[in-house]
């Protein structure tokens, strides 16, 4: 999309070296290879809505983490956080960031394919993800932060996955771009018994952000 090689062109050039950076209140060290968060307002505006719910004694899953900024608020709130992500460099840095900001013991990072390396019996009250948005196969590791595959396979992937992950009133909740056409996903999510609970949109100057929340349709 224009998004995406706008940002390629902008930043890539700057992310050829590790960086740290202050981001929410946090400290954080980003390798090259892993989405810097800094440096994408999706990330930013899912974290900031992600702040403003209850997490007390609550389980949540980060899929696709990255540098862990999501895990580290919701973990910060008092949430037990099982961070995920395909990219092992990615999960090295979530892992190092949760201890850097004295939220080791809150976060564990694992290496792995949507839910695909995650005990079978474990449910979450949460599952977060600033997804890849992009319907093409990932040209690296680094790309699958981008990429969704051809036909949207990560999608694909958690919807099939999801509803075996949440407990009964438990919630999805992503952010998407209007950089995409966000259709196709919205109909695998209702062919699989979710139902859209909110969504708040943010515009900017080259897109518009929209988080959006979703419950398991118990009638079905």
């Amino acid at each position: 999309g224009a998004l995406h090689r706008t940002w390629r062109r902008r930043v890539s050039p700057h992310l050829d070296h590790r960086d740290s950076c202050a981001l929410m209140g946090f400290h954080l060290e980003i390798p090259p290879g892993v989405l810097h968060p800094g440096h994408f307002a999706s990330s930013q505006f899912l974290a900031r809505h992600l702040g403003t719910l209850p997490y007390q004694n609550k389980w949540v899953a980060d899929i696709g983490t990255g540098s862990g900024l999501l895990a580290l608020v919701v973990a910060n709130k008092g949430a037990t956080v099982t961070a995920l992500d395909i990219n092992p460099q990615a999960v090295t840095c979530a892992r190092d960031n949760a201890f850097r900001n004295g939220l080791g013991d809150r976060i564990t990072a694992i290496e792995s394919d949507v839910f695909g390396a995650v005990p079978p019996v474990m449910r979450f009250d949460y599952v977060v993800t600033n997804p890849p948005f992009y319907p093409r196969d990932a040209r690296d590791l680094a790309d699958q932060a981008f990429a969704a595959g051809s036909r949207y396979d990560f999608f694909i992937t958690l919807t099939h996955q999801i509803r075996n992950r949440l407990t009964e009133k438990g919630m999805l909740i992503l952010v998407h771009s209007s950089d995409v056409n966000f259709a196709p996903i919205a109909d695998m999510f209702a062919s699989r018994g979710l139902i859209e609970h909110s969504v708040r949109h943010k515009r900017g100057l080259f897109e518009t952000l929209s988080v959006r929340e979703y419950r398991i349709d118990l009638t079905t």
